[in-house]
């Protein structure tokens, strides 16, 4: 593990036994997630005071950037409860009175009776999410305007509809009561008592956007103990305990009663409740931060999928319902294991092999390519024993790229053939897109794949060289690795 950051919160680091999980539990979790081909990007535990386990996906780290998705609307409803311990807004506090502006001359007359509480348990008589999806559409949108220009379906209070416009209408609402400015209201009261670094981007409008949250692996855990210490930290109590209990309780059910562990247990406040207790943050791509009383214990995931109620499950039924209230005798083959199950976290190249007999026919020959719309002209490849060395003619240019062999990587300055995926749902805030990791391996006799990863996309994409006689057919990606996306398959350029 890196070394513990959690020490300012009386965190001790310890093996996962000593707080009654076992190892070879989690590196059965970290298997079965591998052998669905889940795309998880770290996972941290602690339980009982103890950190039990802190691993991250190579390239990744416990300190990298990363999105949390839908995950941050905890941290809007963290700061709508801070205005409510200083007496700045209540539950009862009626919406409507902090934005007159937003009003349209005629409006439905329930939209007076919305309150707080409504909006933190997504019970605002909205059964659509239309004024979101306008925004997506129209980042120019004024959000708070089109809330107020959509449609109610019920009463206030009455039933539960998750909507996505909510987060910028309680982050409003902070501001607008506090008279803080919201990025500076999370930092004081949030993130510098905790250590960690929360960042969102303004819209050209100048608003801010919880939909682009990024934190590290390290501050989303640092968060979400905090959630499970009910506010304490350091020994401070730095808001309410039972605003905190209040937050990650349910209040109300869902309406949807499908089997599992998905979100059809009940709501709290801009949290879900577990099919096992406790609630979680939860966010697109795999954000997730289970919070679990019962247990002292608080779990965090991050990743790039759109399969999370699996990971959840998995979770359950691997490490959660085997877990011993005592400490349990060390296990050394289980750490084996343990150890071995986070070194295939790696996001290289899984069960590639560092050198194929193809090596022979192909190494430093030059493949040319027809006319094509990614503009490449000739690929050279040179193997070496630790990495592969790629010259590509593209668009008139000459690039020289290095990928790292036997699950290393190795860093460019450039995108390799394509540029990364920097779309709203998949872009990390903060890393130069341009800078990519690139690893490599044979995984068959006559294919070798290079994995690029950009630092500031969720995703990945990955090629396929296929060596055959005299022939190059390279399979470029029509998209990034699924996640939150669409898998969108492979094109297939032939050498000439």
């Amino acid at each position: 593990m890196e070394e513990n950051i959690l020490r300012d919160a009386g965190i001790l680091e310890d093996v996962p036994e000593a707080a009654g999980i076992s190892s070879r539990h989690i590196a059965a979790y970290l298997q079965h997630l591998r052998e669905c081909d889940y795309e998880i990007h770290s996972l941290q535990i602690v339980r009982k005071k103890k950190l039990v386990f802190a691993a991250a996906s190579d390239p990744y780290t416990l300190e990298s950037p990363h999105r949390l998705l839908s995950a941050a609307k905890a941290i809007i409803a963290a700061s709508v409860l801070f205005a409510i311990d200083e007496g700045k807004l209540s539950f009862d506090s009626r919406v409507i009175d902090y934005f007159q502006d937003k009003l349209p001359e005629n409006y439905d007359r329930r939209f007076e009776r919305i309150t707080v509480y409504d909006l933190l348990t997504m019970q605002s008589g909205q059964n659509s999410d239309l004024a979101f999806m306008d925004f997506i559409e129209n980042t120019d949108t004024d959000l708070c305007r089109s809330f107020f220009r959509t449609p109610m379906d019920c009463e206030p209070g009455t039933c539960f509809y998750y909507n996505n416009s909510i987060p910028h209408l309680l982050f409003f609402l902070v501001e607008r009561a506090s008279g803080e400015e919201i990025a500076s209201f999370i930092q004081k009261r949030i993130a510098d008592p905790l250590g960690i670094e929360i960042t969102a981007q303004y819209d050209r409008n100048h608003i801010y956007d919880p939909v682009t949250t990024v934190l590290t692996a390290n501050g989303f855990l640092k968060f979400s103990l905090w959630m499970l210490q009910k506010g304490e930290w350091n020994g401070k109590q730095l808001l309410d305990r039972a605003l905190l209990e209040a937050a990650c309780s349910q209040q109300t059910w869902t309406g949807n009663a499908e089997p599992g562990y998905g979100n059809g247990k009940g709501y709290c406040m801009q949290m879900w409740k577990n099919a096992f207790g406790g609630c979680r943050m939860d966010g697109g791509g795999g954000q997730i931060a289970l919070i679990l009383p019962e247990y002292d214990m608080t779990a965090v995931l991050m990743g790039n999928e759109a399969r999370a109620d699996m990971a959840i499950r998995m979770f359950y039924e691997d490490v959660l319902s085997r877990i011993h209230a005592e400490p349990l005798p060390e296990d050394e083959e289980g750490r084996r294991l343990l150890t071995k199950a986070v070194r295939n976290m790696s996001r290289a190249p899984y069960h590639a092999s560092a050198h194929s007999r193809t090596e022979e026919d192909m190494n430093g020959k030059t493949f040319s390519f027809a006319s094509n719309r990614w503009q490449i002209q000739s690929i050279k490849v040179c193997l070496t024993e630790a990495e592969a060395d790629m010259e590509i003619l593209q668009g008139g240019s000459c690039s020289r790229y290095k990928a790292g062999l036997n699950a290393t990587w190795r860093e460019s300055g450039i995108p390799f053939i394509l540029s990364p995926d920097t779309s709203i749902q998949n872009r990390i805030y903060g890393p130069d897109p341009q800078r990519c990791l690139l690893s490599g391996g044979w995984t068959a006799e006559r294919e070798f794949e290079v994995v690029c990863k950009s630092l500031a996309s969720m995703g990945e994409y990955r090629f396929h060289f296929c060596f055959e006689g005299e022939k190059l057919k390279l399979r470029i990606p029509e998209g990034i690795s699924a996640g939150m996306k669409e898998e969108k398959g492979f094109a297939c350029l032939e050498s000439i």
